[in-house]
């Protein structure tokens, strides 16, 4: 049996780890290696901590075969690579999610993986003014990053009423005074609309900046061609048995779930898609998989932090430790286990 793998993040790196035991496994990524990218904001200020969160995928796998390339088409039993094709018996799509570019400038970054990163880590040390659009996780993080760290004036907008808006209120409330008392300016129910040499408009005004970090719009890369379509967002639906079609799976952040998109769920979706392809070989019934409410850690610079399950919330040093506590597991795991 062939197994193809489309993205080596979260979940396709494990669906590899999993199944190549037992099954021919190609994993298709654009990248040589695995990287726990909700470390990513630390690599802003600290360029060579990238080598912490990242893992060749030679090193974990011991039989998949990696080819480090983008997918040009999905077949109905092939995967086309650089017009090559490479046919499957089994398909799994866990190509991720990246950030919407609603206004383009060289004043603008966007967040993704570390390899992207020295650019605006180089940015950042030459800045005097930085902005941060969009009070999701990874926005509030960044602008922690940058308040516990330089003594750069820093802005985030924000365009709802509270930070990290569909989380708890203490969540929030904790977020915008730790941010303030650091001297962040945050500024909620505004939107950037665009900009001009260092001016950034908002609904209702202006902001100047000498450089803008953008953490906002997530969308699924899913923008290949392909037999099998996206929703008019661009996300995969799929069963409940995470399957698209017939002989094709999918799981991580490119899917259509009402859940959290974290690492933890996709790594949940990488175990039922292992399981599911086993038993649809048996000819066993398909488990289901249940969206679920995961815990969360949001780092807050490197002594706090807060975790909230449900209507649990903790802040302070000790979800700042939990943080890197999981991101060592992780990288422990893919090494040695």
């Amino acid at each position: 049996m062939k197994i193809v793998i489309i993205g080596g993040g979260f979940c396709g790196s494990l669906c590899a780890k999993k199944l190549e035991r037992d099954f021919d496994v190609t994993l298709i990524d654009n990248k040589e290696y695995f990287e726990f990218t909700p470390s990513v904001p630390h690599v802003l200020l600290d360029y060579d901590y990238r080598a912490k969160i990242q893992i060749c995928h030679t090193s974990y796998l011991n039989k998949a075969k990696i080819i480090v390339s983008n997918a040009d088409y999905i077949g109905a039993d092939y995967v086309r690579i650089n017009g090559r094709k490479t046919p499957y018996d089994y398909l799994i799509v866990s190509t991720g999610s990246t950030y919407n570019v609603p206004f383009k400038s060289s004043l603008v970054s966007i967040l993704s993986r570390s390899k992207d990163l020295l650019e605006i880590h180089n940015k950042i040390e030459k800045a005097n003014e930085i902005l941060v659009v969009g009070g999701g996780v990874v926005g509030v993080e960044v602008a922690a990053e940058l308040v516990t760290k330089t003594n750069k004036k820093i802005k985030l907008v924000h365009p709802y009423e509270r930070l990290m808006q569909r989380y708890p209120e203490k969540v929030s409330d904790y977020a915008t005074k730790f941010l303030e008392k650091r001297e962040c300016k945050v500024i909620l129910n505004e939107r950037i609309k665009n900009n001009k040499k260092g001016t950034f408009f908002t609904d209702t005004g202006k902001i100047n900046a000498d450089l803008a970090l953008l953490c906002t719009g997530v969308i699924p890369n899913f923008n290949f061609e392909s037999e099998i379509k996206a929703n008019k967002k661009g996300f995969l639906n799929v069963d409940e048995n995470l399957k698209i079609s017939n002989r094709i799976y999918a799981g991580g952040d490119t899917i259509n779930l009402k859940e959290e998109k974290t690492a933890q769920n996709a790594r949940e979706h990488a175990k039922i898609i292992c399981k599911n392809i086993k038993r649809e070989i048996e000819g066993r019934r398909l488990l289901k998989y249940k969206e679920r409410e995961s815990p969360m850690v949001i780092s807050l610079g490197d002594k706090c932090g807060i975790f909230f399950y449900k209507t649990f919330v903790l802040t302070g040093f000790i979800p700042g430790l939990m943080k890197k506590t999981i991101e060592k597991r992780f990288i422990f795991e893919y090494k040695y286990l």
